[in-house]
């Protein structure tokens, strides 16, 4: 019970808050990390656009600018290799405006999750939302997890492919991910993660380009993952801050 209340006053906190903003549903690389069977989580990612992109992308888009993005994700391990997720993404627009933003179900398969070595997995996603952050109602996204880890490092892609299953466009869009991380502590990881999107895989072009400093730690039980994020394309945003706060039951 003092989990769900320290779950439900973080949120409250953060929703109340007048000087936060946002960019997408969860900034993350997915590598090996995954629940153990009958065991339930929740992360909480927190993203905030400073400075982005300010011109609307298609008609009755929020642009990312000054935007806050709080998105519950509650998970459970179905078995050692499968685990569920299901998201319910809220937006705080720049004008001061709280909208949900649908929801997201997602089943993630990890093949192998070996101690050191090649590691391997898929996520798939889909997802409802509206029409104030995705041009499509409907969106599908595979993701697959490629990684090698060693005592120190850990190396992971995700050659990300999407596709929206409602309106006129069909045609998969490719965003790969990277993240590499080194151990600088028993509990804490340095890291470069990079985000791209290529746009549809018949007109591949560089829209975006995004590297974030972050770092993975230990913080009384609750693994956190924090940083900030520069954009290097004219469709990237200029600085995202982001955060994701994992509480396990």
């Amino acid at each position: 019970m003092r989990k769900f209340k320290s779950i439900f006053f973080l949120y409250a906190a953060i929703v109340s808050a007048d000087v936060l903003g946002a960019s997408s549903d969860e900034i993350q690389v997915y590598d090996d990390a995954i629940n153990k069977p009958g065991e339930a989580s929740v992360d909480l990612h927190v993203n905030y656009v400073p400075s982005g992109v300010k011109v609307p992308a298609y008609g009755g888009e929020i642009p990312a600018h000054h935007n806050l993005r709080i998105t519950p994700e509650f998970a459970y391990g179905l078995n050692k290799n499968w685990e569920f997720g299901f998201y319910l993404p809220v937006i705080r627009a720049a004008t001061g405006d709280w909208h949900v933003e649908g929801a997201k179900v997602r089943l993630k398969y990890m093949a192998n999750n070996p101690e050191q070595g090649f590691y391997w997995g898929i996520n798939s996603e889909l997802g409802a939302s509206s029409h104030r952050t995705e041009e499509s109602n409907w969106n599908f996204e595979l993701r697959p997890i490629i990684g090698y880890k060693t005592d120190n490092w850990n190396l992971t892609v995700n050659p990300i492919l999407g596709m929206a299953l409602s309106g006129n466009t069909h045609t998969p869009t490719f965003s790969p991910a990277l993240k590499v991380s080194r151990k600088v502590a028993e509990k804490t990881w340095f890291n470069v993660e990079h985000y791209s999107e290529f746009g549809p895989v018949n007109d591949l072009r560089s829209l975006v380009q995004e590297t974030y400093l972050t770092m993975d730690t230990d913080a009384f039980g609750h693994n956190i993952n924090f940083g900030v994020g520069h954009g290097w394309t004219v469709g990237s945003n200029d600085w995202t801050l982001k955060a994701i706060l994992n509480f396990p039951f």
